[in-house]
């Protein structure tokens, strides 16, 4: 059999064997400037890996009503794999978005899972010109763009990270039914609640405040995708809407929040077992969704009983009896580069996920 990353006419690859730190180093210095190496949270990928770099396929996807195409990249550069693991990172990640990521994709290809990173619009620099919605919409067109080329024989898998979290419920709360029907496991690494993330964090000048402010104002005035007057962190130009999505309650991406009731939680997450897919795909085969906390996430608020949150979203995705589960590593960090044992028992875990299916 051809090894299906090998099909050039119909991938219009841009290189074989290039590898996923090159492509990040060059992307990375045309969209983020010097300030995102200075946030912890939104330079998840500043941990060095000691793993082999990942080799793979670079290539394109488009819809047809985008003014411009989309990249992706695949790995292994030479495989046979039907399955295919879609990674996505936070904030400000793109490529590599922590360190975790090549033993992820070396794990992945012996069990014949292919590690797909997609470069979105709102990758690196991106997010505060975009939105949950539209980063699904260009995530379905990526499998919709894998499952033309194999002819409509693939499985997915999604793995986000972060922010990525957010956008795995989006894409399978909106995602068309037959391509939901391909996502057989979700693992959320770090579902964080940004709203309540902004608490950890000072804002001695009442800046943020402000901020939410102006762009509460600039919605009710219909102007949403307007620029707020101040950068995101100091550096991410930023529209009113997703400020307002990323720090206002209940909006677009204030999914994981600690204090919704169990019944805003399930109105939020009920999709993500098997009994909400099939209300809206009955033929789902099944889906399994791991939660996957960090113990010791910088970006969870002391006051957050983070056991008792990974119960509420088990029991919101309906319970174990429909493929939810979830795992506290323990004094883990946000992006899992420490302590070391971390990334090694979340990369097991996706594992495990995976081979239940």
């Amino acid at each position: 059999m051809t090894p299906k990353c090998m099909h050039a006419p119909r991938e219009r690859l841009l290189a074989v064997g290039v590898t996923a730190a090159m492509v990040g180093a060059l992307l990375s210095r045309r969209r983020v400037a010097q300030g995102l190496l200075a946030l912890s949270r939104l330079a998840s990928s500043a941990a060095a890996s000691p793993t082999a770099p990942l080799s793979g396929c670079l290539y394109r996807y488009k819809h047809p009503s985008w003014p411009a195409p989309l990249q992706a990249f695949e790995s292994p550069a030479a495989h046979a794999h039907r399955k295919y693991c879609v990674y996505i990172g936070g904030l400000t990640d793109g490529l590599l978005a922590c360190s975790y990521v090549e033993a992820l994709g070396a794990a992945l290809d012996e069990r014949g899972w292919s590690l797909v990173q997609p470069v979105l619009s709102s990758s690196y620099a991106g997010f505060g010109c975009s939105s949950l919605q539209r980063d699904a919409d260009e995530l379905a067109q990526l499998l919709r763009h894998i499952a033309d080329r194999e002819e409509g024989d693939a499985e997915f898998a999604l793995v986000g990270h972060s922010t990525g979290c957010q956008d795995a419920v989006t894409l399978l709360r909106t995602a068309p039914p037959e391509l939901r029907c391909r996502v057989r496991a979700a693992v959320l690494q770090a579902p964080v609640s940004d709203r309540e993330s902004q608490t950890v964090e000072q804002d001695s000048d009442g800046s943020r405040g402000r901020l939410l402010a102006e762009a509460e104002a600039k919605l009710a005035a219909g102007e949403g995708e307007a620029l707020l007057s101040q950068k995101y962190y100091g550096f991410v130009p930023i529209s009113a809407s997703r400020f307002a999505s990323l720090v206002g309650r209940d909006g677009p991406d204030d999914l994981f929040s600690s204090d919704f009731t169990d019944e805003r939680l399930a109105a939020k997450l009920g999709h993500m077992g098997l009994a909400g897919q099939r209300a809206t795909a009955p033929s789902h085969p099944g889906l399994r969704t791991l939660f996957c906390f960090s113990g010791g996430d910088e970006y969870v608020p002391p006051s957050v009983d983070v056991p008792l949150l990974a119960r509420r979203f088990v029991a919101a995705a309906g319970g174990a009896e429909n493929g939810a589960s979830a795992l506290i590593l323990a004094g883990a960090s946000h992006n899992l580069a420490k302590p070391p044992r971390a990334a090694g028992e979340f990369v097991a875990a996706v594992c495990r996920t995976l081979d239940e299916i």
